[in-house]
């Protein structure tokens, strides 16, 4: 039998992770700061400068001068899933309180629950929400970790006799700015 506690070496490599991680931020702002672009950086990182960007960026809000608050993925996961689940249970007052003003007057109860009264047609109520992932609006992966700006909660909606994929853009202050409901697989999409 070996000697120690068998989780030794798991906290020994959570610890070595979270220094290459501080680490890696930390060169990232020092390059920053010596004026490498996010595309550069990207480049190095084998990613994307938006997808470095929104891991790494600490922008100001215009509006009020203050660093804008990054989301994690767990709460984009949470907020996609209980979108999804308020669209089937015809919560659509909930689903509305989710939703700024200028987003609401677009995605209307009508329009909102119409659409989905057509997919259950198709395919039967939401039974569960099953592989939600976190994207950028252009498809790509989001990086790992807390990410900046828009971002889209991605989830495969089974229902009672079929799938389809669920797609909720989320604004930087959780905030949801569009719904999509797609066959698994569909393609050009808008976000």
């Amino acid at each position: 039998m070996p000697d120690g506690d068998p989780l030794d070496d798991v906290r020994a490599a959570a610890t070595t992770l979270h220094l290459a991680e501080r680490g890696l931020a930390d060169a990232v702002h020092a390059a920053r700061a010596a004026g490498a672009s996010w595309a550069a950086i990207g480049s190095v990182l084998g990613t994307s400068r938006q997808n470095v960007f929104k891991r790494f960026g600490t922008p100001r809000d215009p509006r009020t001068g203050e660093p804008m608050a990054p989301t994690d993925h767990a709460s984009v996961r949470s907020t996609t899933e209980r979108v999804f689940t308020l669209i089937d249970e015809g919560a659509y007052d909930d689903l509305r309180a989710l939703m700024p003003d200028d987003v609401a007057r677009v995605l209307t109860r009508d329009v909102v629950l119409g659409t989905w009264a057509r997919a259950v047609a198709d395919a039967g109520n939401l039974v569960r929400c099953e592989g939600t992932t976190v994207e950028l609006p252009g498809g790509e992966p989001a990086p790992d970790g807390p990410v900046l700006g828009t971002v889209v909660g991605v989830t495969t909606l089974v229902c009672e006799a079929g799938e389809w994929q669920g797609r909720a853009a989320l604004g930087p202050d959780g905030r949801l700015l569009g719904v999509l409901v797609v066959p698994v697989g569909a393609e050009g999409l808008p976000f």
